[in-house]
């Protein structure tokens, strides 16, 4: 939804300057016809005085001037709303290229540095992850309901490992579990997938005896997928 109302109002503050712009496109034109009468044609008497000459052992050509002037005369010989449109357009064009690349606007492309226990960089290397020390220090430490989600990265990791899913951060345990084509196998994962719904988002407190059951569950998927 930020995203719609941020492409929204980029819109609105694109037509303001469209409308800016042909206005001000308006006044321009009518300054150079008021301009353009004989009254202030002074190229006659330019043509009059005669250029000061340079010796020749003076003169030295400058190539990158040479260059930045053919630029400008190359550039001014465009009509000046065609280089603001093609600007819109190129605008646009980046607007919606960082959104569906980024999956938002200012997100930036230079890879994140993350510990191996965080989220983010376990979902971006999920085939790489060695889950299983992630899990004994979640168990050292008591924290059950983290052991609970790493078990069910654990999970992913495997049904992806042997192509049983398309693995994507962006997808939901749903959409996995539409994906998995064996019955046995999608029932074991929709199930498990309840339970780590139940436990972590639904922040439902479990002791050692009761997270070791909800563990063989997830390890029982896992030796099916084997």
């Amino acid at each position: 939804m930020k995203e719609n109302k941020l492409i929204s109002t980029t819109f609105l503050f694109l037509i303001q300057i469209t409308v800016f712009a042909q206005s001000k496109t308006e006044e321009f034109k009518a300054f150079k016809a008021k301009y353009s009468s004989k009254e202030f044609d002074y190229v006659e008497e330019i043509n009059k005085v005669k250029p000061k000459e340079i010796p020749p052992e003076t003169y030295e050509p400058n190539g990158f001037l040479n260059f930045l002037r053919n630029l400008a005369e190359f550039i001014s010989g465009f009509p000046w709303s065609f280089v603001f449109y093609t600007f819109i357009i190129l605008f646009l064009a980046f607007i919606a290229y960082r959104i569906y690349k980024n999956g938002g606007l200012f997100k930036p492309n230079a890879k994140k540095i993350y510990n191996e226990s965080d989220f983010d960089y376990i979902e971006e290397n999920l085939a790489e992850v060695n889950l299983n020390s992630l899990i004994t220090k979640a168990e050292n430490e008591g924290k059950y309901p983290l052991a609970i989600r790493y078990l069910h990265y654990q999970n992913l990791q495997n049904l992806y490992n042997r192509d049983l899913i398309q693995w994507d951060p962006k997808k939901t345990n749903q959409q996995f579990i539409n994906q998995i084509k064996d019955e046995k196998i999608r029932i074991l994962f929709s199930t498990n997938t309840q339970v780590f719904n139940q436990i972590w988002f639904g922040e439902f407190i479990i002791n050692e005896e009761k997270y070791q059951e909800y563990k063989a569950m997830f390890n029982q998927l896992n030796l099916t997928i084997k």
